[in-house]
């Protein structure tokens, strides 16, 4: 639902506001398919040592 995604949205952009110098910006929203590459990238790194 879109108030999910704007509610999500609104904790990420201000999670940060009472750390000094430090901010998160949400670009954009990306697909399910999408954040599982990144999901499986990050295993074979991790698998590699890194």
């Amino acid at each position: 639902p879109e108030i999910l995604i704007d509610q999500i949205g609104h904790f990420f952009e201000h999670y940060k506001d009472l750390e000094k110098d430090k901010w998160v910006k949400v670009v954009r929203w990306g697909e399910a398919e999408e954040a599982h590459q990144f999901i499986r990238d990050a295993i074979e790194r991790v698998a590699k040592g890194g």
